[in-house]
């Protein structure tokens, strides 16, 4: 396979708030997916303040992204990075186009499970048994599943990275630090 060598423009950055959320936002990502699967084993009453937490930080993870979603249409940003192949040009803004949207779902089937499902009451009055059974929650399903194509795409999201670092010899992470 013959390599093509890009020259990227990588004189020009993200925004300092665009580059601050991007990485507030992945850390509460990497977070927020194992602590989930980990109150997925747990009983009502022993999830109570895992969920709390949970539920918090995707709540400020929807917030960010909203921000972010604002920034990226009225702060200056950087051209799309070119990969030598137009498949891979078109991938990398589908995945990165996806994160938004991703998220923002993730975020309401997440805050509706949470109403359906009990969670909100249970948590207003310290009560577990108002929690519904996992299976009877609908929007709970959802919300897993979305939840783990967001990590199939934040790992393609890294490859991505690393793949371009590794046939063009560009270091893409400075335009976003």
């Amino acid at each position: 396979m013959e390599v093509v060598k890009i020259n990227n423009d990588f004189t020009k950055k993200y925004s300092r708030g665009t580059i601050a959320v991007h990485w507030l936002t992945t850390i509460l990502i990497i977070s927020l997916f194992p602590l989930g699967k980990y109150m997925e084993s747990l009983s009502a009453s022993d999830k109570m303040g895992f969920v709390k937490i949970h539920a918090i930080l995707g709540i400020i993870v929807l917030v960010l992204t909203l921000v972010r979603s604002y920034l990226f249409f009225k702060s200056e940003r950087p051209e799309d990075l070119k990969t030598g192949s137009k498949f891979n040009d078109r991938l990398t803004i589908w995945i990165h186009n996806t994160f938004y949207f991703l998220l923002v779902a993730i975020s309401i089937a997440g805050l509706v499970a949470m109403s359906v499902g009990g969670y909100m009451d249970a948590l207003k009055s310290g009560t577990s048994e108002l929690i519904l059974q996992r299976e009877n929650i609908a929007p709970l399903k959802a919300h897993g599943l979305l939840a783990n194509i967001m990590m199939i795409l934040l790992v393609l999201h890294v490859l991505g990275v690393v793949k371009h670092y590794i046939l063009t010899k560009e270091n893409t992470l400075k335009r976003m630090s």
